[in-house]
């Protein structure tokens, strides 16, 4: 149990690393993947509700305390979407077509959420910029890096808890 969740810890801290580091060079459109939903999303569908929530809560912290406006709108949106990609662990159609469209969708999710938040709220009624120019662009690259990474997560899940992952795919 703590090996499970020390690794998770240290592949937030590594995701986070990669997505404003490495990645902000590897710009595609102006936007970089987002690693942290690529992580939230693959845990749950991994692990279940319980687990994708909590790692979705340390994802969005990171990502508040670190370059959030304000403290607790990404811990939620992590949140929400860990707990919600968390229904996916029974369900039996187990590919990585289905996860990449999980993680399409958390990511679109989590951009037009963030949207709302941060700009709509302030008057900035461009949505069709941003969508165009921010969001979907984003979710494709986030995609993209979720076919390797989405592995790599898998692999490190089954060296650190045995038995858990045989079932994923």
């Amino acid at each position: 149990m703590i090996k499970k969740w020390v690794s998770t810890i240290l592949l937030i801290i590594l995701c986070y690393v990669l997505q404003t580091t490495l990645f902000k060079h590897l710009q595609l459109a102006g936007v970089v993947p987002n690693m942290l939903i690529i992580l939230t999303a693959s845990v749950s569908y991994v692990r279940g509700q319980k687990d994708g929530l909590i790692t979705g809560f340390m994802c969005g912290l990171l990502s508040d305390m670190l370059f959030g406006s304000v403290i607790g709108l990404h811990a939620l949106l992590y949140m929400f979407i860990g707990y919600i990609t968390g229904y996916t662990y029974n369900v039996y159609l187990r590919n990585y077509f289905f996860i990449l469209l999980i993680i399409g969708v958390s990511d679109l999710f989590y951009g037009f959420i963030y949207y709302v938040f941060e700009f709509l709220t302030r008057g900035r009624f461009h949505i069709l910029y941003y969508l165009r120019n921010i969001i979907l662009p984003e979710t494709i690259y986030t995609m993209l890096a979720a076919v390797v990474f989405f592995k790599l997560f898998l692999l490190v899940n089954r060296l650190v808890v045995p038995g858990d992952v045989e079932e994923a795919l």
